[in-house]
């Protein structure tokens, strides 16, 4: 539950119809561009100067947002007040365009007292940049689950000569977002990680410095992202699990950074891509399972610049190598879907132009081709109107939402397929959804090593679904699974070495299963709950 503000008064009504009116009055560029410069000594005036296109500069000493006197109670239209578990309550800033919160001076601090909020959380929010003050959560008993600052859904962030500290779990959490920088930050005593970012891109630290983390994951952690650096940056007196944790990840680059003084179980842990290392240098640390952390699963052996794997030994002799500079590549346009061909179906040759072509009413056609979701231009970060990406364990899965009448279809099974590369995510999800067709193509996750935890084709309150010709492959634990759906209708379809089942139907009705090749699947085919008329091969299971 959040709570904002929802005050209605006769004076507030005029005044937005003369707003109204002079919106038609246009004003001059100039002055819609200038940010309104706004001081603000107490954590009072810091909340109510929150913004779009606001500068904030913090001229007292301390903002304990717990003392606010709306805490928890009201908020306005740009922040309000999370409930979270341990009887308080988590500040969240929402929909801000160009805020900027700065420190006048240094020793400026913003903080918080409960240990499950984050003590500044921000949610689609761009252009936003916080500078020069410290931040954290109170001294105080208890462990913390609630990062230092938390961006979801955010673009274009600085953050930079701050000073993020524990007992927050992470000091930047970043979800599903892009372009976000961190400068000159130092980032210490948190109990699970430095960073930990899913599904974004353009992520980078350069020249900060890490130190006092005893966490359980690694240093820095990326799942389902793209295009992240961490350098120029010093890390020392932690212990955790590794230095850098990559899931489904690529273009993951650690450079000119000194790692010294420092308790691993292994420095590293990649899977599907490696990480990328130049000009580090490897002091005094101690691991206790080598450069890489494989008591759980295998890791994928980090790279020089080129893409050669590193031995051993050409990684302990690496020095380092100082003001290494590093950008993302650059946002490549949006690409737009196809134009329907002759026989009225939108025929695409890339993932990214089956991403755009979904919607509803459409009929989209898979040239011959491998579509693996997780090398889409905007894998985890960007949505579509249909379309967005589920934050998973180990990277982001695709659901389609709120489509109707919408078909996808292949030459054949082994001529188009869709692939996934997080193991704990759906291949393909569809919700509150209507008029699906699946025909003619391939589903299944990426070979890889570790096993699933997701699906292939996973349907939520979606009505009137056929399913025919394809082939849904494991390592996904179900083929089909489906809660809350009708009419569906699954035939021709060949189900093979998934980990957990065939089918999983859960309330759901009107169910037809018909000549279904389900071959290499250990345990029980078919799991029906709750359901009605679920028939297989014209036999009534439920």
């Amino acid at each position: 539950m959040i709570i904002r503000e929802k005050r209605i008064v006769l004076p507030a009504i005029l005044a937005l119809l003369l707003l109204l009116a002079a919106a038609a009055i246009p004003l001059p560029a100039s002055a819609e561009a200038e940010p309104a410069a706004v001081e603000a000594a107490t954590v009072d005036e810091l909340l109510k100067a929150i913004a779009p296109n606001t500068v904030i500069t913090l001229t007292g000493r301390s903002y304990n947002l717990t003392e606010a006197r709306g805490y928890g109670v009201y908020g306005s239209k740009y922040y309000g007040w999370n409930e979270i578990y341990d009887d308080g309550w988590e500040l969240e800033i929402d929909d801000v365009d160009n805020l900027t919160i700065r420190a006048e001076k240094p020793g400026v601090e913003i903080v918080t007292v409960p240990r499950y909020a984050c003590v500044m959380k921000f949610d689609n929010c761009r252009a936003l940049t916080l500078e020069g003050f410290t931040c954290g959560h109170t001294d105080g008993a208890g462990f913390c689950t609630g990062a230092v600052i938390n961006l979801t859904g955010c673009r274009d962030v600085s953050v930079t000569g701050c000073d993020l500290y524990g007992c927050g779990t992470y000091g930047l959490e970043i979800d599903r977002s892009r372009g976000v920088h961190a400068l000159n930050t130092t980032i210490r005593d948190c109990s699970y990680g430095a960073l930990w970012a899913n599904a974004g891109a353009d992520i980078l630290l350069d020249n900060c410095t890490v130190y006092g983390i005893e966490g359980y994951s690694g240093i820095f952690s990326y799942s389902g992202c793209r295009d992240c650096a961490v350098i120029n940056t010093l890390v020392r007196s932690c212990a955790s699990s590794s230095l850098m944790e990559a899931n489904a990840s690529r273009s993951i680059t650690l450079a000119g950074c000194e790692v010294s003084g420092n308790t691993f179980n292994g420095m590293f842990l990649c899977s599907v891509n490696p990480v990328t290392v130049d000009g580090c240098a490897f002091k005094n640390n101690t691991c206790a399972y080598g450069w890489y952390d494989e008591q759980w699963r295998t890791s994928e052996r980090v790279v020089d610049p080129d893409g050669k794997a590193y031995e051993d030994a050409a990684l302990e002799a690496l020095t380092l190598t100082k003001d290494v500079k590093w950008s993302a590549p650059a946002e490549a346009a949006p690409v737009e879907a196809p134009a329907p061909s002759e026989d009225g179906m939108i025929h695409v040759r890339t993932v990214d132009e089956l991403l755009a072509s979904i919607g509803p009413d459409t009929s989209v056609y898979l040239e011959n081709g491998v579509y693996n979701l997780s090398e889409a231009a905007g894998y985890g970060t960007d949505a579509g109107e249909y379309y967005d990406w589920m934050p998973c364990y180990d990277g982001p899965g695709l659901v389609i939402r709120n489509v109707q009448n919408l078909k996808i279809v292949g030459a054949s099974p082994i001529m188009a397929s869709i692939v996934a590369e997080p193991r704990y995510a759906d291949v393909l999800s569809f919700e509150n959804c209507g008029g699906i067709r699946l025909e003619g193509f391939t589903a299944g996750h990426s070979a890889g090593v570790s096993e699933c935890a997701g699906g292939v084709l996973n349907f939520m309150g979606t009505d009137g679904v056929t399913i025919e010709n394809c082939s849904l492959y494991g390592c996904g634990v179900l083929g089909v699974s489906a809660a809350n759906c009708s009419n569906m209708d699954i035939r021709f379809t060949e189900i093979h070495h998934c980990s957990y089942g065939a089918f999983s139907f859960d309330g759901c009705r009107s169910v037809n299963i018909e000549r279904c090749n389900i071959h290499d699947i250990p345990g029980n085919f078919y799991q029906i709950y709750d359901c009605r008329k679920v028939t297989v091969d014209g036999k009534e299971m439920a």
